[in-house]
This record gives C-alpha cells, sequence and structure tokens, in this order.
C-alpha cells in the first residue's frame, strides 16, 4: 500500500509539473471565443485534487495488488505460481495476466485517439488547402470607416453618401497600382472571411424560357466591386472578362458571375451576352449584360461547401442600382512582398478618399484563414496530444510488461539456451508474446475506433468517418511503435548467459 501510493503522489507531482507547462502554450492554440480562458490556473483547490486523486488512486491500485495474496486459501496457489515462473507466459500467472490485459487495454485506447486524431488533421489539411477560388498569399485586407455614415440618414442621404464614398474610394486606391511593391489593389462590398452581411435578389433571364419566373428564380447576392478587386484576390476567371476601368456610369451595365449563377440562374445556357434583370427593378430596359464568369468564392472560414449564386456590379455603376444595398466597402491590396510594408500606402490612400475615413480590422488574408480555422486547428492538436500520450503510455507499457516478463522467465530462457535454442529462436519467443498484445489490443482499438469516430463528423470537412487512409496509417503506426518497444526486452533476453543464471539460481 505504501509503494503504491508513494508512485501515485510522484506521479501527480509530475503531472502539476506538466500541468504548468500546458497552461503556458495551449493559450496559443486555443480559439479566441473560449470564455473566462484567462482566468484558468493553477491554485489550492487544483492542488488539493491532485493530492486527494493521487492518495485515492494509490490506495485503490494497491488494494487490488493485495487483496489476493491476503486470502489464506489461496497459498497454495501462489506456491504453485511461484515455482511456475520458469516456464512463464501470461497464461500461468495470474498477475500477468491482469498486466497483459492493462497493457492491450492501453494499445485499444491509444488506437482509438490516434484514429480520431487522424481524421481531424486530414480534415485540417483539407480545410488549408480546399480551392477557395482565391490565392490569400501576400494579400492585406481591411474595412473602412466613413465619417459621413450614421444611423439618423434618410434612404435618399445613404444612398448619395455611400456611392460618392465607393467612388472616392475606388479612385483614391486606384493610382497604388503603380507603386513597385503592390501587384494589384480593389475595393467590395464584400470579402472572404470578414462577416459580410449577405444581400440577395431574385433575378430574371431576359429573354428566357417564360417559365422561369422571378420568384421561382434561385435568390443571389449581389456584390459590388472595382476592376482591381479581382487581381488582388486573383478569382479565377472561366469565361469572359472581369470588370474594367471602362465600365463606368454611362457606360453599359455589366456584370461578372461565378459558376453557381451560370449553373443554376441560366440553366447550362452560354452565360456571356445574357441579360437578366433584378426582380422589382422595372423593364427589361433596366437590364445588366453578363460578361464574364469567374470560379466560386468561399466566403465562410469552414467547410467552403454549399455554393451560391454571387453577381458582381461595377463600382461606378451603382448609381444605376438601388437594390444593391451595402454599408463599409472593403479594401484588398496584392502586395509583391510583405503585406505589411504596404499598408501605410493603403492608409494614406483611404485618407484622401474622404476627410476623417480610415481603416479598420487591418488584417492579411492568411491571417483571416488561419483566424478561421482556429477551432479545428486546436481540435486536431488537442485529439492529438492525447494520441501522441496515449501511444507513449501504451508503447511503455508493453515495454514495462515484456521487460518484467523476461526476467521472471530468466531461468526458462537461460535452459532453453542450453539445449540449444539460437538467438532468433529466443527473439521469436518474446515478440510473440508481444505481438499478441499488440494484436488484441489494435482488434478492439479499430473496432472502439469505428464506433467513436461517427461522434466527429459535425468536425470533419473534406474526411469520410470511415477514411481507410487513416484506419490503415494510424494501426500501422502504433504498431510500429509497440513492436519496436516490444524488440528492446526480447533483444536483452538473447544475451541471456545460461551459466550465469543458472549458477544463481
Amino acid at each position: 500500500m505504501t509503494e503504491c501510493v508513494v508512485l501515485s503522489l510522484s506521479g501527480g507531482a509530475l503531472g502539476l509539473a506538466a500541468a504548468v507547462v500546458v497552461l503556458r502554450g495551449v493559450p496559443a492554440l486555443v480559439p479566441g471565443n473560449v470564455v473566462r480562458l484567462d482566468e484558468v490556473g493553477l491554485d489550492g483547490v487544483v492542488f488539493a485534487f491532485t493530492l486527494g486523486l493521487s492518495v485515492v488512486v494509490g490506495v485503490g491500485c494497491g488494494l487490488a495488488a493485495t487483496v489476493p495474496w491476503s486470502r489464506s486459501d489461496d497459498l497454495l496457489r501462489t506456491v504453485a505460481e511461484g515455482s511456475a515462473r520458469a516456464a512463464g507466459g501470461f497464461g500461468l500467472l495470474q498477475a500477468n495476466r491482469a498486466r497483459a490485459v492493462l497493457a492491450a487495454g492501453q494499445i485499444a485506447l491509444a488506437l482509438a485517439l490516434l484514429v480520431g486524431a487522424g481524421l481531424l488533421l486530414r480534415s485540417f489539411v483539407g480545410l488549408l488547402t480546399a480551392d477557395r477560388g482565391y490565392d490569400p498569399a501576400n494579400v492585406v485586407t481591411a474595412g473602412t470607416r466613413d465619417p459621413a455614415w450614421h444611423d439618423d440618414m434618410t434612404a435618399d442621404e445613404f444612398e448619395a453618401v455611400r456611392g460618392s464614398f465607393y467612388g472616392a474610394l475606388a479612385d483614391a486606391i486606384d493610382p497604388l497600382s503603380v507603386l513597385p511593391q503592390v501587384a494589384a489593389v480593389g475595393v467590395s462590398s464584400a470579402l472572404p472571411l470578414a462577416g459580410n452581411g449577405d444581400v440577395q435578389q431574385e433575378v430574371h433571364v431576359v429573354g428566357g424560357p417564360a417559365a422561369v419566373e422571378p420568384q421561382e428564380s434561385p435568390p443571389v447576392l449581389l456584390r459590388v466591386a472595382s476592376p482591381g478587386y479581382f487581381d488582388a484576390l486573383r478569382l479565377r476567371l472561366l469565361s469572359g472578362r472581369v470588370l474594367t476601368r471602362g465600365d463606368r456610369a454611362g457606360a453599359p451595365r455589366v456584370l461578372v458571375v461565378n459558376r453557381t449563377f451560370a449553373r443554376r440562374v441560366l440553366g447550362g445556357m452560354p452565360a456571356e451576352g445574357q441579360r437578366v434583370r433584378f426582380a422589382g427593378n422595372g423593364s427589361d430596359d433596366e437590364s445588366w449584360e453578363i460578361v464574364g464568369v469567374v470560379a466560386d468564392v468561399a466566403y465562410q472560414g469552414r467547410a467552403p461547401t454549399g455554393w451560391r449564386a454571387e453577381a458582381f456590379a461595377p463600382m461606378q455603376q451603382i448609381g444605376y442600382a438601388p437594390m444593391f444595398s451595402m454599408t463599409f466597402p472593403f479594401v484588398a491590396m496584392r502586395t509583391t512582398g510583405d503585406p505589411a510594408a504596404a499598408i501605410p500606402f493603403l492608409r494614406e490612400a483611404v485618407a484622401g478618399a474622404r476627410s476623417g475615413a480610415s481603416l479598420a480590422s487591418v488584417m492579411t488574408m492568411d491571417g483571416r484563414l488561419s483566424a478561421a480555422v482556429a477551432q479545428p486547428r486546436f481540435y486536431a492538436a488537442l485529439v492529438g496530444s492525447f494520441a501522441a500520450l496515449a501511444v507513449f503510455l501504451a508503447t511503455l507499457g508493453v515495454y514495462g510488461l515484456l521487460s518484467f516478463t523476461v526476467a521472471q522467465r530468466r531461468v526458462e530462457i537461460a535452459i532453453r539456451t542450453a539445449l540449444g535454442a539460437r538467438r532468433a529462436d529466443v527473439l521469436a519467443l518474446v515478440m510473440r508474446q508481444g505481438a499478441a498484445l499488440v494484436a488484441v489490443g489494435a482488434v478492439i482499438g479499430l473496432a472502439a475506433a469505428a464506433a467513436g469516430s461517427r461522434v466527429l463528423r459535425s468536425f470533419l470537412f473534406g474526411v469520410a468517418t470511415d477514411d481507410l487512409l487513416t484506419f490503415i496509417a494510424a494501426p500501422l503506426a502504433l504498431i510500429v511503435a509497440a513492436l519496436l518497444a516490444c524488440y528492446v526486452p526480447a533483444r536483452r533476453a538473447t544475451r541471456i548467459a545460461p551459466m550465469d543464471v543458472l549458477r544463481s539460481e
């Protein structure tokens, strides 16, 4: 009992020391929306809980180890088992069987966690590498603030202010494109990963099938953009052209639509040259001509799926389109080097658009993407850490059990060697025992992983809960690690000198 309690208290002390290290490193991985994270720490309650738990575990393990030996009717069996050590293995000694069950259980638990970590890791990598329709590298983005805007504006005042600011902002930042460190710069009413307000309108294809009524057509997200916005984010052009400086007030009204718009609204018809008008926006004379199609853009951080129809109108033509309800515009600038070095130029240009105008929420697109996937990254890191710890404990448990078994079977191994057993035979003898433990634990662990992986369904993107690669790679990794742990005591067993052992016995 004393030995068990001392060991348990030592483990508790090591756990507290590990907690200090973890609490210093984990906040960097935890998403910022975790409530009261800054209040987490070690205090008297934690120390008292750790002390009490360590004592309870020590006493419990001590009782489990001592109760069988305290029974008088087990004395004869105990003596018999002690004399049978030379023929050891897991089958004869009750204590060894219990240890084998614990070791196999550790392997099963480690494999279940390892499969879960593998699924979350593959999902996280899929989120980072998913095609979002734009290139986030070397792009700095920001919202803008116009001091002329206020909540008490009438609708007409709002239309006048927003139209003038959008136009002034586009004209103010356009000269930045000639700077050597700026590749492209643009303005838009929406920006990926920026929490945009969705403005939807129903559209009608002018000259399209009569059966397609405005109320039956899918809603379309309406965006406003300057020509440089497409180059700043490198939106992929699928056909036609993007907006240009020639698409100004007084010029024919044009739209650039996304792939989903072309598929759902146009029903497979060629997009270029088609004319559409928005529901409740007058006659066919107020229609817009589609001049190009770009790839779908993912505006949310997680799971870039569920694409929606989207249309971009030229910023200089929004005076013709009161249905384009907008708030503060966003700016996006692609640089040839470090995006942070070009931010002062962007601030100066925005301030020149209107007195008192400023930037807000200045971030690179890579930074926005990193913040958007912070929660999946945290889940993958958390479960991965537990899986790594479980694998370490499992391999350590197998190593310890086999080392203990080899020590018990020294006489048997010495006799086998003296009777002609080769080193390979002794190595195979011990490795078979370890492999049997690993196999049993792996089978149980795979079954547990298959059942438990369904819990992760809502956290996965692009990865099935029964992903074949994960269910093959995780067991192989654990089996290799466990067999390497088995090899060390097995190798030690081959070096047992028969004469030294028999002489000591």
